[in-house]
């Protein structure tokens, strides 16, 4: 037969003076929290970074594009306008070439740059990843000592860990070397 027995006590873990929620969390638990955020915010900035500036590239590769239709047009335009003037026609080639190899110079040189600035940006990132993660290191060591000693199931599993540990180093070195021989 089973007894049911009601206490007026609290029950572990809920609520009560000392403990307002039964999820209370403690300071070590948000400090391992708030270091995970700064990680999650350290990888946000970079990926944001990093996007902006593949935009920038982006934008202008399509500029340098419409630019050069427009020229394109224009040179079919002063073909069109009187295609018997070789003279206005080659120069009308050489200056429409030209533009479009200073175009895609000043798109190479931006594309190293800003490869250049990734670079750096990526340094940046990792420094600052090694930083919080240390950080979040420290924080759950921090909580789960705290947990461990808030809770009584921790220390007993310890003590049973210890308990478990191996006997032969326990023995004396002179046990250890007896044998039988036969």
């Amino acid at each position: 037969m089973c007894n049911l027995h009601v206490s007026a006590a609290p029950r572990p873990g809920a609520a009560n003076e000392r403990n307002p929620s039964p999820m209370a969390v403690t300071e070590p638990v948000q400090k391992y929290f708030d270091a995970l955020l700064a990680s999650y915010d350290v990888l946000v900035d970079a990926v944001t970074k990093a996007n902006e500036r593949g935009t920038k590239l982006t934008e202008q590769f399509a500029l340098d594009v419409v630019k050069g239709q427009r020229e394109a047009i224009e040179l079919g335009r002063k073909f069109a306008g009187d295609p018997s003037d070789v003279g206005q026609a080659y120069a009308a080639v050489l200056e429409t070439a030209t533009a479009a190899q200073g175009r895609a110079l000043n798109f190479a040189q931006a594309a190293y740059q800003e490869a250049l600035a990734a670079g750096t940006d990526a340094r940046e990132t990792v420094e600052k990843l090694v930083q919080v993660n240390s950080e979040t290191t420290k924080a759950a060591v921090e909580a789960a000592r705290a947990f461990a000693s808030s809770n009584p199931w921790a220390e007993a599993m310890t003590r049973g860990f210890e308990a478990f540990t191996p006997a032969a180093s326990a023995r004396p070195a002179s046990a250890r070397k007896e044998k039988v021989t036969a």
